[in-house]
């Protein structure tokens, strides 16, 4: 267990590391922030003056080295437009982004666990039909799109929550069904594929042969069983919820890390952009990790470095 745990912490520090290359090259092809922040009336020394001051007419190599030998010590630096550190900024808007995030992952399974059930169990009737339908619509419908739809349907023309915003318990509604949906498409698919791998297995004949309710021998000992590609889609599902709330956040104007990630890329604040990239990067891979780790937990057959 040790062992694994070592080599996964391993690969986790080596994407974080691929990340933090990609986005420091990335944030650079946007363009000069100094153009941005520089006056009109600013002389060709000022900006240049500007532009050292921000550490930017070093060679890209030792401004990478320089940016991580920070970040390690949890230095991301200042954001150029918020002239404030760029960490602080990120944790501020996290609680947001999580609350929308949890929010969503929460409907999602709420919706998906008991209608790919019963699309399992009923396999071949309406329910079933009605439920793979429902599933391919939600994968196939863009996040945006079914956001800017629900603003059009529950916002305006029957104006029962607010368009964007953040504070009350309304404005959390459209965005969570916008994530929620996505979420419950994925999971649900995946819960009826593992439902009907378990309910044609030999120890649930025996169940019902034994005289347990149906009650018992599907939500007990059946979906128990189907819970490994059901907890590896939900762990996947969440680092999607994540990244998928940048465009969400936007959408509905909701102050998470995504919605500020975004706007830092507009304002080429490369600081801010590298903390937000890579404070994601590393809540993603850490999600994943906890996933690989809950499996043994799940299936006692699974040992990790056992012989």
């Amino acid at each position: 267990m040790q062992r694994y745990l070592f080599q996964r912490v391993a690969q986790t520090i080596l994407t974080l590391v691929g990340i933090s290359i990609i986005v420091f090259g990335l944030a650079r092809l946007t363009g000069d922030p100094v153009k941005i922040m520089a006056p009109p009336e600013a002389t060709a020394e000022d900006i240049e003056r500007l532009r050292e001051h921000l550490g930017l007419t070093a060679p890209l190599p030792v401004q990478y080295w320089r940016f991580v030998g920070l970040a390690i010590r949890g230095d991301f630096g200042e954001s150029i437009r918020w002239q404030r550190p760029a960490l602080g900024i990120i944790l501020e808007r996290f609680p947001a982004t999580v609350l929308l995030s949890a929010s969503s992952m929460l409907l999602g399974l709420a919706l998906a666990l008991p209608i790919g059930v019963l699309s399992a169990v009923r396999r071949g009737t309406a329910v079933d039909a009605v439920g793979k339908v429902v599933a391919l619509i939600g994968q196939s419908m863009p996040t945006f799109w079914l956001g800017i739809l629900l603003i059009l349907g529950l916002a305006l023309y029957l104006p029962l929550f607010p368009t964007s915003g953040f504070g009350t318990a309304a404005h959390l509604v459209l965005p969570s069904i916008t994530l929620g949906g996505f979420v419950a498409a994925s999971i649900m698919r995946v819960t009826r594929s593992a439902m009907l791998d378990v309910l044609d297995s030999d120890y649930i004949r025996t169940a019902r042969s034994k005289g347990l309710s149906d009650r018992v021998v599907i939500w007990k000992h059946a979906l128990s069983n189907a819970a490994i590609p059901v907890l590896t889609i939900t762990a996947l599902q969440t680092a999607t919820v994540l990244r998928g709330a940048v465009v969400t956040e936007t959408v509905f104007a909701w102050p998470g890390v995504g919605k500020i990630a975004v706007d830092a890329v507009y304002a080429r604040d490369f600081p801010l952009v590298q903390a937000a990239v890579l404070f994601m990067g590393a809540v993603f891979t850490g999600v994943n990790l906890l996933a690989d780790l809950l499996y043994a937990r799940l299936d006692p057959r699974i040992g990790y470095g056992r012989r």
